[in-house]
């Protein structure tokens, strides 16, 4: 792995695992048994470095969940394919996508910030959009806000992550994957009303 990638990977474990604070040059420099002056060969700044670290996991993370969505079916099967993938990236990246996104949002650096945001809103329109097609297959209940919904979808697998990260990072993060899915499924579903 070249020196680029693993300053990228090693700069998310930082951020995830030890704060902002720690996300210095010298500290990743240390980590990968280069000078801090190297961290600069690669990007000019540490914000530079912060961009790329956002911009690789939300990416990633957008690209799985449209993969997901793009398997076709109705709107439960789709919103189930969102759910396992979501749940699979928190495994798979030991929860760094929402620890980047919290750690962000605090950031006073604003190009931080929006990327955070257009994200989280990428992924609650995708949410949403779901819920539309759902309502009008008849599968989703009309009486719900699709806006809170989406959120609430999105806090929830954040808040498993924070206390994952509480109770010392031990054991899966999201402990029973398939009663997280029947709650959102059968929460939503018309059949339930």
């Amino acid at each position: 792995m070249k020196t680029r990638e693993k300053l990228i990977e090693v700069g998310a474990q930082v951020i995830a695992l030890e704060g902002l604070r720690n996300f210095t040059a010298k500290n990743l420099g240390n980590k990968l048994n280069i000078s801090d002056a190297a961290v600069f060969k690669h990007f000019p700044t540490m914000e530079h470095l912060a961009i790329e670290i956002i911009d690789r996991y939300t990416l990633e993370c957008m690209y799985n969940i449209d993969k997901a969505i793009e398997e076709g079916g109705n709107a439960i099967e789709k919103l189930a394919r969102v759910i396992d993938t979501h749940i699979q990236l928190l495994e798979d990246t030991r929860g760094v996508i929402p620890i980047l996104c919290f750690e962000f949002s605090r950031s006073s650096n604003e190009e931080i910030k929006t990327r955070i945001f257009s994200f989280l809103n990428e992924y609650a329109e995708k949410i949403s959009g779901i819920l539309v097609e759902g309502m009008e297959e008849g599968l989703i209940r009309k009486d719900i806000d699709i806006s809170e919904v989406s959120l609430s979808f999105i806090g929830f697998m954040q808040s498993r992550v924070v206390m994952w990260f509480l109770r010392d990072r031990k054991g899966p993060i999201i402990r029973d994957p398939e009663t997280v899915k029947k709650v959102f499924l059968e929460g939503l579903s018309e059949k339930c009303k």
